[in-house]
């Protein structure tokens, strides 16, 4: 085998010479070739080079050596020769599209081809107008094998073969169309095919005026073999004669009848139909009409079933009664022996009827029927008749036609039914009802009748108005008394009134006389009782009481004492709704003696229940705790044990609603009197659960009555809920149960208890209970606060709670009650082991009862000296110190050197310095001696200076200073100013040494108050230019009345001033901060820069401008967290927390001190974390006792 090269080469140049002999060569050649991926692409080669030149050079027998082309190849080249021969009319294309078609295996390929092929082709011979396309399509047709699809493609030719006949008239072309129908498969697709054919033929007869055409067509489509589109195709054909100029000869109905002839008879009469239809409905010269079909009936007398039959058809659509008159005139003249079209004349008749309005059309009809038909027909056609008269208000008529219907019917229909019941309905309306009964009912079936009366009743009760109601009863009643259940069917009808709210709009005497017709008491009453009940719904909801009270005197006509009972109940239902509206609680007291006078004291308790449940309604929505005290009056004299039960639970919650709505009455007013009585709805709710609730259900139950209030706490939010809530959950015996309750309560108080570090939870209560504001200055708040002390786990925790509690009661003078709680305190105080805490609770107590009685608090502090012997050494300071404090509470109640002196002795013995300052500043409060004072502050000024740990110290210079700026002179001073200064060097965190510059000032400035001395004004002001914090010195020299300094207006805290008022006021914009951001920047102090942030982010928060606040919040967290190293980022955050929270945001605070902590744990070096640690925790303290 050649190369591919030569061969190619080879292909070029026998295709170029045109010789198919060269061609066929080389296919033989490459067919030599064994491999069959080398033989396919000289093969592609091959064809791609024949079909190029085929094309191109308008050679098309070169196709004809195509070797294995596709079916989509040949599919293409097919339709391009086929395209070319449309173009060219060159026989030799058209012949290779055969030529093309040949080459593939599968006679499916080749029909669909083929039929694609003839489609374009007629589909030119349609856009051209040249019958020789349509032509060779019907020559492509002919070549699909394949019936399918011949019928797929005929199904689209047929359309252009008609649109080719309209638009170039050519009927030929159309019969042929018709022809090659018979080859459509689907007999749906065929008959709409044919009926568009011959509506076509007519067309084009009606276009050209040619009645022979359009008789053509019509004969065409009775050929169609669907009768539905055959007889649409003739209607439509005639419709459009009758609307063109051939009307008249369409008119003629005998002619055409004479040109279709050949047709088959019932096709025939399908036409002539149609042919009259069209005539009657178009002629309107009745004359006319009846000459021309008077001759063809007596010409043709085989079409005068038709014609009157056309005839009744025109009367039923037009409603004259001519065209009656003509049918029975026709009918009379046929000498065809047929039955007579009775349905027909009955419809037609109907029609007449109701146009002119004269029933007598129907009366002589109603004769022909029993002679024309079976009865089941005559039944039907009867209640059609009945249905006109009855439209037409004939009753009387109507109901002798329907005792016919009734008479002859076999089978009860639905349409028999409804005629009768609207029968029935106008007989009740004209108070006819033995009428009724003798013409209808009277020869049906008893379950029959009882339908229909049923459904007569019920309908005539739910559609006519209530005056038609009222004026009918009787008749209602008659008919009724005809039902086989009456009394249930009379129940039914008053209970559709009732939902009609016919007491709304009518006056209830017309269904009480309606109810009385049933027999049954049991279901009289049930009736009155539905009547009693909605009328005092009514009655209340138009605030009428004559209505309430006649509802009431109804009753009495219920004799069974429980129905009266239940009834009654439902009335004092209403009553409580109207009562709580108008806030009328006599409403209440008169139901419940009516109840009482009404029913025998048996059956009398449920109305009570009812009555009490009014009450505690009327309490819950006025806040009347009268109406719940009188229902638990009420309650009391119940003897029935399960209807107390069932009370007392509304009850009890009702107290509990009342008792928190009042309480968040009392908070929107405010006063200073809101605990006064705010406990006793909740004291009285308890002491009805205790009483009437076993044991093992009141746990339950009180976490029903907390869910209550828990409900009130999210719209009052309030820590005052917590109070009652309390008072309930100590009652829960389980302490597990308990705890879980204590701990849920407090959940809902979460921002209340935050700061405040103790995992009990009843401590935690008590301790909410004792921030609320004049909580403790209500001894039944301060009862609780002890009884959740008691339950507390830890033993300080307990007495120092207990201790708060005896404070109180001695400010409230209840002495009575401190010294009860303090004796019992001593009493148990013996079960402590631990002497240490012993002790401080004696001398707690000997401090707490000095002003109670001095003896006593003198044997207290006496035996808690006693035990320092036992107290170990690291505690006994300590315990010294909280011994001379109850000394200092002993002398300020009676004075006694001999006090002093032992104090001063105590404070000799402690050896802790802080603990030794505590102490002296103790004694100092028990003298009064100028000299003793200022020995004692000196005392105090060279000890506290000596105290080892920074913080510690700060703070005790702190609060010594608040000594020596009372009571001391220049030289004490100093000593503290030294102190601080000396302290401050220590201090790692700006905030706090700003803090102690500032105090250090402040003291300077109370000295020079005192002595006037311009040096120390000098030193304090130069304190004050010291500080490094801007804010603080900022405040400072305002507070010190020092100007500005000029320089102040170029720094980056100058700028921040500046733009401070702006954000106050709103007006800042982003080009102010963008100017601002950027002198931040400038700064090279990454700390310094996150204290800038942090004094703008507190600027935008006070400002409430929170968006601008959070986003320098996290510009100053972003500075601080890359701060190194990690100790002084640490400090950076810390010193961030410690602005916030002097500013009183506590909770962000917290999460930024989380973050110095979080820092501090990835210190490697333990020394440092833990200086870290305790400098963190040490300096939130010292904002918290010193700067708030």
């Amino acid at each position: 085998m050649e190369d591919k090269p030569q061969m190619k080469q080879k292909i070029t140049s026998a295709i170029s010479s045109g010789d198919l002999r060269e061609v066929e060569k080389i296919v033989s050649d490459i067919a030599e070739t064994r491999a069959r991926k080398e033989k396919r692409s000289l093969y592609e080669q091959m064809n791609t080079a024949l079909v190029k030149a085929a094309f191109e050079e308008n050679q098309p027998e070169l196709l004809s050596q195509l070797v294995e082309p596709t079916k989509e190849d040949v599919s293409i080249f097919a339709r391009r020769a086929a395209e070319l021969y449309r173009e060219e009319r060159d026989e030799a294309w058209f012949s290779a599209i055969f030529t093309l078609a040949d080459k593939l295996d599968r006679k499916s390929h080749q029909s669909e081809i083929f039929a694609e092929i003839s489609r374009d082709l007629v589909q030119a011979g349609v856009d051209t107008g040249d019958t020789h396309y349509i032509e060779k399509g019907e020559v492509t047709l002919n070549q699909i094998s394949i019936r399918k699809y011949r019928s797929a493609i005929l199904s689209e030719i047929v359309p252009l073969l008609i649109q080719y006949g309209q638009r170039y008239q050519n009927v030929d072309i159309m019969q042929h169309a018709l022809q090659a129908l018979s080859e459509v498969g689907d007999i749906s697709k065929q008959s709409q095919l044919h009926a568009d054919v011959a509506r076509a033929i007519a067309a084009s007869g009606i276009e050209s005026d040619d009645i022979h055409l359009v008789i053509s067509g019509i004969r065409s489509a009775t050929e169609i073999d669907q009768k539905i589109r055959r007889t649409n195709s003739v209607a439509d054909i005639v419709d459009a004669a009758w609307r063109s100029p051939l009307k008249k000869e369409i008119a003629d109905i005998e002619y055409i009848m004479d040109a279709l002839s050949r047709i088959p008879e019932e096709r025939l009469t399908e036409v002539l139909a149609i042919l009259t239809e069209h005539l009657l409905d178009r002629q309107r010269d009745k004359k006319q009409i009846y000459t021309r079909l008077l001759r063809l009936d007596d010409e043709k007398p085989w079409t005068g079933q038709t014609l009157i039959l056309e005839f009744l058809k025109k009367a039923e659509r037009s409603g004259e009664r001519w065209y009656l008159e003509k049918a029975f005139e026709f009918n009379a003249r046929s000498m065809v022996e047929a039955q007579l079209p009775i349905e027909e004349i009955v419809l037609s008749g109907i029609a007449v009827v109701e146009k002119s309005g004269n029933p007598t059309i129907l009366l002589d009809i109603t004769p022909l029927i029993e002679e024309s038909c079976d009865i089941a027909k005559a039944a039907h056609l009867y209640r059609q008749i009945t249905d006109a008269l009855s439209r037409m208000g004939d009753f009387y008529h109507a109901i002798e036609v329907m005792k016919k219907a009734s008479t002859t019917t076999q089978r009860i229909n639905a349409q028999f039914f409804d005629t009768s019941v609207r029968l029935i309905k106008e007989g009740i309306r004209r108070d006819e009802v033995e009428l009724i009964r003798e013409n209808i009912l009277a020869a049906l079936e008893i379950d029959i009748a009882d339908s229909l009366v049923h459904q007569a009743v019920t309908d005539f009760c739910k559609e006519y108005d209530f005056d038609e109601v009222v004026g009918h009863i009787p008749a209602i009643k008659d008919l009724a008394r005809l039902h086989q259940t009456s009394d249930t069917l009379i129940s039914e009808c008053n209970a559709i009134l009732i939902e009609r709210e016919f007491i709304r709009q009518r006056d209830p005497s017309a269904l009480v006389d309606l109810v009385s017709l049933i027999e049954d008491q049991t279901l009289r009453e049930q009736a009155i009782s539905a009547i009693v009940i909605n009328m005092a719904r009514i009655g209340v909801a138009r605030k009428d009481r004559d209505l309430l009270r006649r509802a009431t005197a109804l009753t009495c006509e219920i004799m069974d004492q429980q129905s009266r009972a239940e009834t009654l109940g439902g009335i004092v239902d209403q009553a409580a709704v109207l009562a709580v509206e108008d806030g009328d609680l006599e409403l209440l007291h008169g139901m419940r003696v009516l109840s009482t006078s009404l029913l025998e004291p048996d059956y009398c308790l449920f109305a009570m229940g009812k009555v009490i449940h009014g009450l505690i309604m009327y309490g819950i929505e006025q806040l009347s705790l009268q109406a719940l005290d009188e229902a638990t009056q009420i309650l009391g004299q119940i003897t029935d044990p399960s209807l107390q039960r069932h009370l007392v639970d509304p009850l009890i919650e009702g107290y509990v609603r009342v008792g928190s709505l009042q309480a968040a009455d009392r908070l929107s007013h405010g006063g200073a009197r809101i605990f006064d009585g705010m406990m006793k709805p909740f004291e009285i709710a308890l002491d009805l659960l205790k009483t009437s609730t076993p044991r093992e259900e009141i746990s339950i139950k009180i976490a029903s009555y907390v869910d209550i209030m828990l409900e009130y706490t999210q719209v009052y939010a309030s820590p005052i809920f917590a109070i009652p809530m309390a008072l309930l959950s100590l009652e829960i015996e389980g302490e597990y149960e308990r705890t879980a309750m204590i701990q849920r309560i407090l959940t809902f108080f979460t921002e209340y208890v935050r700061e405040f570090d103790s995992a009990d939870p009843y401590e935690v209560m008590a301790y909410l209970m004792e921030g609320i504001e004049r909580a403790t200055a209500t001894p039944q708040v301060l009862e609780l606060m002890y009884r959740l002390f008691e339950q507390t786990g830890d033993v300080y925790a307990r007495y120092s709670g207990m201790y708060r509690i005896v404070s109180a009661y001695s400010a409230l003078g209840d002495d009575e009650r401190a010294e009860e709680i303090i004796k019992t305190l001593h009493d148990t105080i013996g079960t402590i082991t631990e002497p240490s805490v012993h002790a401080i609770m004696l001398s707690d107590l000997a401090g707490l009862i000095a002003g109670i009685d001095l003896i006593v608090a003198r044997e207290y502090l006496a035996e808690a000296q006693g035990m320092l012997k036992f107290v170990d050494p690291e505690r006994v300071s300590f315990v010294r110190k909280n011994l001379i404090y109850a000394a200092r509470n002993l002398s300020a109640v009676s004075r006694q050197e001999e006090d002093v002196d032992w104090a001063v002795e105590q404070v000799g013995q402690i050896a802790d310095p802080v603990e030794y300052v505590d102490a002296l500043a103790a004694v100092f409060d028990m003298v009064s001696e100028p000299a003793q004072r200022k020995g004692i502050l000196s005392a105090m000024c060279r000890t506290v200076v000596s105290i080892p740990s920074p913080y510690i110290r700060l703070s005790m210079l702190f609060d010594v200073a608040q000594f020596a700026e009372t009571h001391g002179d220049e030289e004490e001073i100093n000593k503290l100013l030294e102190g601080m200064e000396r302290t401050a060097e220590y201090i790692q965190i700006p905030f706090i040494t700003a803090m102690t510059q500032q105090r250090m000032a402040r003291m300077l400035f109370s000295c020079y108050r005192k002595t006037r001395k311009s040096t120390v004004q000098q030193r304090a002001i130069d304190v004050v230019s010291s500080i490094d914090d801007d804010r603080i010195r900022y405040s400072m020299m305002v507070q010190l009345e020092q100007a500005t300094p000029q320089s102040w207006k170029n720094t980056v805290f100058g700028r921040i001033l500046d733009c401070r008022e702006k954000i106050r006021s709103g007006e800042y914009t982003t080009k102010d901060m963008i100017a601002l951001n950027r002198a931040i920047k400038v700064v090279p102090d990454r700390a310094k820069r996150a204290i800038y942030y942090t004094e703008l982010s507190l600027i935008a928060r006070d400002a409430g401008q929170h968006e601008l606040a959070d986003r320098m919040l996290l510009c100053a967290l972003d500075e601080a967290k890359i701060i190194r190293p990690l100790s002084r980022r640490a400090f950076a955050l810390g010193d961030m927390a410690c602005r916030i929270y002097a500013e009183h945001y506590v909770d962000r605070s917290r999460e930024i001190l989380d973050m110095a902590v979080n820092e501090a744990l990835n210190i490697r070096d333990s020394t440092v974390r833990d200086e870290v640690y305790d400098e963190l925790d040490m300096s939130i303290r010292v904002v918290q006792e010193h700067w708030l």
